[in-house]
This record gives C-alpha cells, structure tokens and sequence, in this order.
C-alpha cells in the first residue's frame, strides 16, 4: 500500500474517534490535528468515514494484524466473579 504522496494527501496526528450508527452503515469520525501547536489552540479537524459493519470489522482486523495486538478476549462469568 506505500504509494506516493499527492497534492490531496493530509498528514496529522490522530487524537481521538467516534462512531455512530446510520442503518446498516456506520460514520466514523476522525479527529486529527496537523500538529502539536494545533492541539494546543483547538485546532482540531474532524474528518468523517462512512464505512458497512463489514467494512468496519476488517479495518479493525488490519489494524490489530498491523500492531501485532489481539481483540480484547471476553471473560466468562466465573473469571468476572472472582477475578481471573
């Protein structure tokens, strides 16, 4: 996927997301500011993504393969009751 730079091409720093429902398609929004002075004076710019569920999860997927991180595991109940 390394491909060069163009004109339309922004780089910044990513400080935080949200997500929200739209029917079967979510809008995830991206917070960025283009640099640490910028997130000092409020300047941060919101970029929105639509994107399907389906969409969503393999993003999630190649960002975990990407950091070399698994999903959270889900802890049964008896690990939740006594901590494991």
């Amino acid at each position: 996927m390394a491909q060069a730079a163009t004109d339309r091409d922004s780089y910044g720093v990513l400080v935080g997301w949200t997500h929200h429902p739209m029917g079967s398609k979510l809008d995830l929004r991206l917070q960025c500011v283009q640099s640490t002075r910028g997130l000092q004076r409020d300047e941060v710019d919101s970029h929105h993504v639509v994107m399907t569920r389906e969409q969503a999860a393999v993003l999630a997927n190649y960002l975990f393969e990407v950091t070399q991180r698994h999903p959270p595991r889900k802890r049964g109940l008896l690990s939740r009751w006594f901590g494991n």
